[in-house]
C-alpha cells in the first residue's frame, strides 16, 4: 500500500493541477491579507471560501483521478495485491497531495505576514485542519462514487450532485427548517450544545443534543 501511496502522491505532486491548486491558494492568501490587512479577518473570509471550494475540488479531483488511472488500476488488480491496499493507497495519495497544496498554499503567505506573532494562530490552524478533513472526506466520497459507476458521465454527475447537496442545498434546507419551526426550542439542536432552560415549552420532547 505504501508503494502505491507514494506513487500516487508524487505523481499528483508533479501534476500541473496540483501546481494550479497550490498557486490559487497562495495568491488567494496574499490577496486577502492585502485587502483586509488583518489576519483574523482574512481567516474568517477564508473559512467561508474553503467550506465550499475544498469539498468541490476534492470531489471532482478524486473522480477525475480514478477514471484517468483506471487502466493502471486494472493492471494493479491483476497483481497479487490486496484490493483494499490498491484503493486505499490511491485515495491517500490523492487526498494527501490536495491537503498538502492547501496547507502550503495558505501557510506561506500567512507565515510571511507574521502569523506566529498574531492572536489568530489557533483559528488559522483550525482552518487548515478543517480544510484537510474536508479534503479527506470528500475525496473518499468521490472514490466511492467512481467505484460504483463505470460510466464517467454518471460518476461526475453524481459527484457534482453530492457536493451541491452537502455544500449548498443542505445548508439551505437547515436554515429553512429553523425559520419554519422558529417557535419551537431548536436552539440546542441547531447549536449542538447543552444548556439549562427550565422554563422552555415542550420539555418532554427529547431533541438531538439536549
Amino acid at each position: 500500500m505504501l508503494k502505491i501511496l507514494k506513487y500516487s502522491f508524487f505523481d499528483l505532486i508533479r501534476s500541473r493541477w496540483s501546481y494550479v491548486y497550490f498557486l490559487f491558494y497562495l495568491l488567494l492568501g496574499f490577496v486577502l491579507l492585502f485587502l483586509n490587512n488583518d489576519v483574523s479577518k482574512a481567516v474568517i473570509t477564508l473559512m467561508n471560501i474553503i467550506i465550499v471550494l475544498v469539498p468541490l475540488i476534492g470531489t471532482i479531483f478524486g473522480v477525475m483521478y480514478y477514471y484517468n488511472s483506471k487502466e493502471f488500476t486494472e493492471l494493479l488488480l491483476a497483481q497479487p495485491i490486496k484490493r483494499s491496499s490498491i484503493f486505499l493507497g490511491q485515495y491517500l495519495g490523492v487526498a494527501g497531495s490536495l491537503a498538502l497544496s492547501l496547507i502550503m498554499g495558505l501557510g506561506i503567505p500567512f507565515i510571511l505576514y507574521g502569523l506566529f506573532q498574531s492572536d489568530a494562530i489557533f483559528d488559522f490552524t483550525l482552518l487548515l485542519v478543517t480544510g484537510a478533513f474536508l479534503t479527506l472526506i470528500f475525496t473518499a466520497l468521490s472514490f466511492n462514487i467512481a467505484l460504483s459507476n463505470e460510466n464517467k458521465i454518471k460518476g461526475f454527475g453524481y459527484a457534482v450532485l453530492l457536493w451541491l447537496f452537502l455544500a449548498v442545498i443542505y445548508d439551505g434546507l437547515f436554515l429553512m427548517s429553523l425559520i419554519i419551526f422558529k417557535e419551537y426550542p431548536l436552539d440546542t439542536f441547531s447549536l449542538g450544545r447543552h444548556h439549562d432552560q427550565p422554563d422552555r415549552p415542550f420539555k418532554n420532547f427529547n431533541f438531538i443534543g439536549t
